[in-house]
């Protein structure tokens, strides 16, 4: 599963990547504050104030070969 974070002022992507709660390696990213922090809790873009409560998280799961062929 990938999941994507977004600013949810000017839409500015901040991660993209593996779910952060499923990962099981490489423990560097714990959760999706984590991912805010590196930022300063501010986005780089329009420098408005990030938190869980004002960005967007998106999630979406993987494609299976079954999946595909609808």
């Amino acid at each position: 599963m990938t999941e994507k974070i977004y600013c949810g002022k000017c839409n500015n992507m901040l991660y993209f990547g593996e779910e952060i709660k499923r990962r099981l390696y490489m423990r560097a990213i714990p959760n999706e504050e984590t991912v805010l922090g590196y930022y300063k809790n501010v986005c780089p873009k329009c420098g408005s104030s990030l938190s869980l409560s004002t960005v967007k998280i998106e999630t979406k799961g993987r494609k299976t070969w079954l999946t595909a062929q609808k």
